[in-house]
């Protein structure tokens, strides 16, 4: 308290100097009066600079810790974007990723949402196809959350396995899994993983479409597990045979569809009253879709 009556003491003297100094200029044409009208102005600054005090601190104090903030967190994302642009040097030992902290020099994967509850992300990094920095931000985490949280079962179910997953890939050494827990700017998920990826030189790891195509318009690099699911599938060309059951109806009501094991979608002409049923069919045209692969037949 004592400090604070002393910064109003001071504040109201600073007033009170200011008004004395400028009162000199009124023309001196009221005589005496003029004098007693300069000391009423003195008196008044100094007992608005007393009163004004508190809310003069409380601004200054915004002000200042809102400008320390800006340049603190500007300094640091300067810092740390430059050093992860640094050139990867000889890692210290065979197979170890260079670090500062707990950020590898090299691009890390950034973790989807759709990537994590679609699953066949484990199955690759098992295989060793990927390997390194693994990130999943902490906003990916809180909508990965919302799924395993959500009324629809089939969903809950999905967003637990999702957990599941990331517990698995934990376990493999040749990745180091952390999670981004800084904030990101953007409204919108794909928002804000575009922009980290942008910050942290990262590629996205996703099955969404939408997103993918985002990404694309923004210059990063994206590794989307659908296209590789369909780079590594068979190629059935047209002429070659195969035998295909037709589980269900086409588009067009003389169609029927059958899937081979890997997935892909067989449309099968005039095979509409063929549901349940084996039939040999002959490849006719192979469409690369970005649902995947479809293979257009006729029965033989």
């Amino acid at each position: 308290m004592r400090v604070q009556l002393v910064l109003r003491l001071v504040l109201a003297l600073l007033f009170a100097t200011s008004a004395a100094i400028f009162s000199q200029l009124m023309p001196p044409f009221l005589g005496e009066i003029s004098f007693v009208i300069r000391v009423l102005l003195t008196l008044a600054a100094a007992g608005i600079g007393y009163l004004l005090f508190p809310e003069m601190a409380r601004s200054v104090k915004t002000i200042t810790m809102t400008t320390f903030n800006f340049v603190v967190h500007r300094v640091s994302s300067e810092v740390s974007n430059q050093i992860i642009k640094l050139p990867v040097r000889n890692s210290p030992l065979p197979g170890t990723l260079p670090q500062v902290g707990a950020l590898s020099f090299t691009r890390p994967l950034i973790l989807d949402t759709s990537a994590i509850i679609d699953g066949r992300i484990l199955d690759i990094a098992k295989t060793g196809f990927v390997s390194g920095l693994v990130l999943v931000p902490n906003f990916v985490l809180t909508e990965l959350q919302q799924v395993a949280d959500s009324a629809d079962t089939l969903k809950r179910a999905r967003g637990r396995r999702g957990f599941e997953i990331l517990e698995e890939i934990k376990k493999l050494k040749q990745i180091k899994i952390e999670v981004w827990d800084k904030d990101q700017n953007g409204k919108q998920v794909d928002e804000k993983l575009i922009n980290l990826a942008k910050s942290l030189h990262g590629r996205i790891v996703t099955t969404d479409y939408n997103l993918n195509r985002l990404a694309s318009v923004s210059n990063i690099l994206v590794l989307n597990v659908n296209d590789l699911a369909n780079a590594v599938k068979t190629m059935s060309l047209p002429g070659e045979s195969l035998e295909i059951k037709i589980v269900h109806l086409g588009k067009d009501s003389s169609q029927g569809v059958g899937y081979l094991p890997d997935g892909t979608m067989i449309v099968v002409a005039e095979a509409a009253d063929k549901i349940g049923k084996t039939l040999e069919i002959e490849v006719t045209k192979n469409i690369q879709t970005p649902a995947g692969r479809m293979v257009f037949a006729k029965e033989v």
